[in-house]
């Protein structure tokens, strides 16, 4: 085959990536579009005089009436070419309802299990997709629309795990050229013109307009921004990563971080570091920025012990003291009521304990120790219940109105432990309640360790 620019550019890619080798396979895929039918072929060529074994891959996504056309042109390609062609069909819009996200996600998900399947079939090294420079254009505009940082918008790498991306560096207008001269047949997906899907709109209104106006050489000018983020966005997954290894530790299924180490590290680090330990307990899908966001807020807060934070997957992140965990949602306590003797300790649910002893006063309260004044009598701590009343800067309120005055979560509001003698609350840790009484109490709320004792 003669040379063209297009089979320089994956060359030299390839032989950067430093895969795959001599006698490895690599599975690539193929849905019959200008950009697959240009990788294969150049891989077909590459792989004859690099010893490398090529496998074209073909999912028929079910979405288009003519998708069977498509499957027959794919292996009537690979026939020529001399490929093996590994086919299967995907049921998309089911898997979309079942996850009640949009289409263009599904297929996304449909196809790269496909692709990995057959690489895992195939002992494959890598498996190679065919997003070119113009891809990688429109996926920084469509996340700088969305808002996103340095990761984000350091879109797509040459290499991610075991996917390459050989025609990264490349332009569409090569691809084209090179099958122009190769003489190659392509199929066009009618919905690449829809402007029903943003990123169509991105290709043929925004990235012309941008061309026209601004710069026409805004395809590389994105790219390159997008490879210098992508270097920066590596160096602070790193620090993240080293930040992470340094402080946290695993607790069944969660990971717990000191909130000094978020606190004490630039927010771009405890950013970093968040996404990454997110990573480990279930990964990051349906995460958004927000949810990260949210979690560094309550972390440099003055009290958030107690505080939780729902995340998708059935995932929560749980402030208790100085610490926060991130993992599987635990089960919901229902209400409680427990005796309370002066001194003594009782234990709570949640992994809690209470301790209380006598002492001289002033009251005083910092979070989850105080000194409280309290009445003679029985104590007890317990949930909320109808009618209870708090005292706070020298006024008397409902419970409820205390609460909705200091906007604390409903949910949290359910599961707070609190000192009451009858209807009077005389102590909520991290908030400013009076106690009322002739005696002073010192209280110290603990977390207990896995074995069901104190640290």
């Amino acid at each position: 085959m003669r040379s063209t620019p297009l089979v320089a550019i994956v060359r030299r890619t390839l032989r950067g990536l430093g895969a795959p080798g001599a006698g490895q396979t690599v599975v690539t895929g193929l849905s019959g579009g200008a950009d697959s039918v240009a990788l294969l072929d150049v891989l077909a060529t590459l792989g004859a005089a690099g010893g490398f074994r090529v496998v074209a891959a073909h999912l028929d996504h079910g979405l288009r009436p003519d998708s069977g056309a498509d499957a027959a042109f794919c292996a009537a390609l690979c026939d020529r070419l001399g490929v093996p062609l590994r086919s299967a069909a995907a049921d998309v819009r089911r898997r979309a309802a079942a996850e009640r996200g949009g289409l263009e996600e599904a297929g996304r998900r449909e196809r790269y299990a496909f692709l990995r399947a057959v690489a895992a079939g195939e002992g494959a090294a890598a498996v190679a997709v065919a997003h070119t420079r113009d891809d990688q254009a429109e996926t920084v505009l469509l996340r700088l629309l969305r808002g996103a940082g340095s990761l984000g918008l350091g879109a797509m790498r040459p290499r991610s795990g075991d996917l390459i991306r050989p025609l990264l560096a490349a332009s569409r207008r090569q691809v084209l050229a090179h099958l122009d001269s190769r003489g190659l047949a392509w199929r066009e997906d009618a919905t690449n013109a829809d402007p029903a899907f943003l990123r169509n709109r991105v290709r043929h209104e925004l990235i012309p307009y941008l061309e026209s106006r601004f710069n026409p050489r805004i395809r590389e000018a994105l790219a390159r921004s997008a490879e210098l983020l992508a270097d920066e966005s590596e160096q602070l997954e790193a620090s993240g990563r080293a930040l992470l290894e340094r402080t946290a530790r695993a607790e069944g299924a969660g990971l717990v971080l000191p909130r000094a180490a978020l606190q004490g590290s630039p927010r771009a680090v405890a950013r970093a570091a968040l996404r990454q330990a997110l990573d480990r307990v279930g990964g990051r899908r349906a995460v958004a920025a927000a949810h990260v966001e949210r979690i560094l807020e309550l972390a440099a807060g003055a009290a958030p012990s107690g505080r939780r934070l729902p995340l998708p997957g059935g995932r929560e992140a749980v402030f208790s003291f100085d610490e926060l965990r991130l993992g599987p949602g635990a089960p919901a306590a229902g209400p409680f009521a427990v005796p309370l003797d002066v001194p003594g300790r009782v234990e709570l649910p949640g992994g809690l304990q209470l301790t209380a002893r006598t002492t001289t006063g002033p009251a005083v309260s910092h979070g989850e120790t105080a000194v409280v004044a309290v009445p003679e009598g029985p104590l007890v701590v317990r949930t909320r219940q109808p009618g209870d009343r708090v005292r706070s800067r020298g006024r008397e309120m409902s419970l409820r109105r205390f609460f909705m005055d200091r906007r604390i979560p409903v949910d949290l509001r359910r599961r707070l432990p609190l000192l009451a003698s009858g209807r009077q609350v005389l102590w909520i840790p991290g908030q400013g309640v009076e106690g009322k009484g002739p005696r002073f109490v010192r209280l110290e709320l603990q977390a207990l360790d896995a074995r069901g004792t104190c640290p």
